[in-house]
């Protein structure tokens, strides 16, 4: 694609010659053809010098002297942009797929591609422009709106609904009972979970997560809200919109998340806790409390990230502390104290 094409494309400027860009490549292994963006402050050397073919960067920002440059107002929207450009997503034709079950009861939209042994059970609704992989198991009565990609070996249980454009990637569950058990007799009592899942619109749950219906009212999963591979979210959870949870976080039952919450790796709530809008947790921060303070949390258990960072240095200097108390003791003793 000529540079000049793939700078209208992305509502960008040219500056310079109209090459050719052939791909994508970071400054850390530029390929001959390429566009590189240039989105942080400091460069490696070479880089300027190497075959890439044209270089992104923010408007206003002065381009290397004979280099072609795409500047671009938010030059990191550009490059999604430009990546879809690029590497467009092959499109499937659509159909159901000979070795595909569909239960005759089901609703199927307009424009839906079915893939090789999947199953779509009864009373289910499938709407317009549904990418739905192979053998994915979708139970009876599950909605799903428009523009939906379901990826290969999902699992939708019945009770889950799915809003527009939501994608679910390869190996998750969705809509599985919620870990709950009264103990009775040295026995642990399954509690049946006839809630269901709501995946509001644009959601997207990494490969092989896990989302559990509620008890009685659905586990709710808000707008735009991002969930990573191997992640968990317990029954009657509520995720407000635009939330971010990284790889194996895990949000215990009947947890709320405000909007706009992002959980690093590894990090966790306990369960029937409250967690207000626009709060960071870091990796591996453990929440044992409602936080009602925006901010960015750490540690186990949770705390501020200056009061934890305050609790590695004090720990880390315990041995040298614990030296110097014995060496005031010995002294203590020696002087007759």
């Amino acid at each position: 694609m000529k540079a000049s094409v793939l700078a209208e494309k992305i509502g960008g400027r040219l500056i310079g010659a109209d090459t050719e860009v052939s791909c994508v490549s970071s400054f850390e292994d530029i390929r001959k053809g390429a566009l590189v963006p240039l989105l942080v402050k400091e460069l490696p050397e070479g880089v300027l010098d190497s075959d890439a073919a044209a270089f992104l960067i923010k408007t206003g920002e002065s381009p290397a002297d004979g280099k072609t440059c795409i500047g671009a107002d938010d030059p990191e929207m550009a490059l999604v942009a430009a990546l879809s450009e690029l590497y467009p997503r092959p499109e499937k034709e659509a159909g159901i797929h000979l070795k595909a079950f569909v239960a005759e009861s089901a609703e199927i939209g307009q424009n839906v591609f079915i893939d090789a042994f999947a199953y779509v059970g009864e009373n289910c609704r499938i709407g317009d422009n549904c990418i739905i992989h192979a053998n994915v198991n979708i139970a009876d009565g599950v909605v799903m709106d428009e523009g939906c990609e379901i990826f290969p070996n999902v699992s939708l249980y019945s009770g889950t609904k799915l809003g527009k454009r939501v994608m679910i990637h390869s190996g998750s569950v969705i809509g599985a009972d919620g870990f709950g058990y009264y103990q009775r007799g040295g026995k642990n009592v399954k509690i049946p979970h006839v809630g269901g899942v709501m995946l509001c619109d644009d959601v997207e749950i990494g490969a092989n997560s896990c989302v559990d219906r509620g008890k009685f009212s659905d586990t709710v999963i808000g707008e735009g809200t991002k969930i990573d591979n191997q992640c968990m979210v317990g029954h009657n959870c509520v995720l407000g919109k635009g939330c971010i949870m990284a790889g194996q976080a895990a949000l215990a039952g009947s947890t709320t998340l405000g909007d706009y919450v992002v959980m690093g790796a590894r990090s966790g709530a306990a369960d029937h806790l409250k967690i207000c809008s626009k709060t960071m947790l870091a990796g591996q921060c453990g929440v044992i409390s409602d936080i009602d303070k925006p901010g960015i949390y750490a540690g186990f258990p949770h705390t501020s990230r200056k009061g934890w960072l305050r609790e590695i240095v004090l720990l880390r200097s315990l041995p040298e502390t614990v030296k110097r108390i014995d060496e005031i003791e010995r002294k203590l003793n020696d002087d007759g104290h």
